[in-house]
């Protein structure tokens, strides 16, 4: 499995509304290949969201940017950032 980590910065007034947008937008990312997800909201900065990814591996994820369905995804959460997220791949290892 490979992990997408997608650390974003959003209003802190709209991250509620934001997580259950965004929460909506992704289910199509399933049938591409996500087999789950999560989202994080910090405590400490209400602004902060970190989105956990889990992906088959990481060319399901590329073969999906750039699909309809990814494309709607991205029209849908435009907008509610307030800077672009940053992020990358990772594999996990159990503690």
């Amino acid at each position: 499995m490979t992990y997408e980590v997608r650390f974003q910065s959003v209003d802190p007034a709209r991250r509620s509304e934001y997580v259950k947008h965004y929460k909506q937008a992704i289910q199509d990312a399933k049938l591409a290949g996500c087999k789950s997800g999560l989202i994080l909201c910090s405590e400490s900065d209400p602004g902060a969201v970190m989105v956990l990814l889990e992906w088959e591996t990481k060319e399901h994820h590329l073969r999906w940017r750039g699909t309809p369905p990814h494309t709607r995804f991205r029209a849908a959460v435009e907008g509610w950032q307030t800077k672009p997220s940053e992020g990358g791949y990772y594999v996990a290892e159990a503690i």
